[in-house]
């Protein structure tokens, strides 16, 4: 998946760059592109989709909060 940029943080991005000078200006918008155009390499990708597979197979359990999930972790010690 690509890394993006929430419109306020871009907006307030783009609020600064205005300040900077063209060549500093030039550098960050760069460095915005090069975050965004990160592809997670082959390894990465196949423990992602490891992952996914496990995800589906595996019963897992889904809490609404943290509070909730500590709540069950230290019931599960308990028992």
């Amino acid at each position: 998946s690509r890394a993006t940029l929430t419109i306020s943080t871009r907006k307030e991005l783009y609020r600064r760059s205005r300040k900077l000078s063209e060549r500093y200006a030039m550098l960050v918008l760069g460095y915005i592109d090069a975050i965004e155009e990160e592809r997670p390499n082959e390894e990465t990708l196949a423990a992602l989709q490891d992952a996914d597979r496990i995800a589906r197979i595996l019963p897992t359990k889904a809490y609404k909060s943290v509070d909730e999930m500590m709540k069950s972790i230290f019931a599960d010690l308990q028992d």
